[in-house]
């Protein structure tokens, strides 16, 4: 068996997956050296280790600036377009005030991107938006959206290897393997 970049760490299996935590930290700490103070953080799945490792990696970069965490500012968005919409409606409707966006994936940044932009708030001027991604469509957006996109070819490509790697060779020991992935700059902060 092997995990292409949802991992579940308690299952012995080879992995191919990006540091989660790293890029998490170094988005909110650039979203951070941008100016904004009240990040919100819309939270992937609890079961899912790398929405466990962007949360560590949030909180961290916030800490590393002594901005108080406030869990208020985490609200949970799932993996999908509507969870971007639902979420970015629980913080509006509860009245809480924040000047940035890390989403969990792309398509929830695209949902709470679109539920801003209802609420005609500016984006980045008001509120700035980044994400990790696994596809290109924060790029066909206007706004474009700042994101860490995976290397997914590359990532299949070792997933693939390992895979034959395992039934060549049953016995061979379970490998994890961390690719960089880039960070790419656009209009959203």
């Amino acid at each position: 068996m092997v995990f292409f970049d949802r991992t579940i760490s308690e299952l012995p299996a080879s992995k191919v997956k990006i540091d989660d935590y790293t890029k998490a930290f170094f988005m909110v700490e650039r979203m951070i050296s941008s100016g904004r103070k009240q990040i919100a953080h819309l939270v992937g799945p609890s079961h899912i280790q790398n929405a466990f490792e962007r949360k560590r990696g949030y909180r961290d970069a916030l800490e590393k600036f002594r901005i108080p965490y406030r869990p208020e500012y985490e609200v949970n968005a799932g993996v999908d377009f509507a969870g971007g919409e639902r979420a970015i409606e629980q913080l509006l409707s509860r009245g809480i005030t924040f000047d940035a966006i890390f989403c969990f994936t792309e398509m929830s940044a695209l949902g709470a991107k679109s539920h801003l932009q209802k609420h005609r708030i500016k984006i980045p001027e008001e509120v700035a938006i980044a994400c990790i991604s696994g596809t290109n469509l924060c790029a066909l957006v206007h706004p474009s959206i700042t994101a860490v996109e995976q290397p997914v070819k590359r990532m299949a490509k070792e997933a693939s290897r390992l895979i034959i790697q395992k039934l060549e060779n049953p016995e061979s020991p379970d490998k994890t393997i961390v690719l960089e992935a880039e960070t790419i700059c656009r209009e959203s902060i």
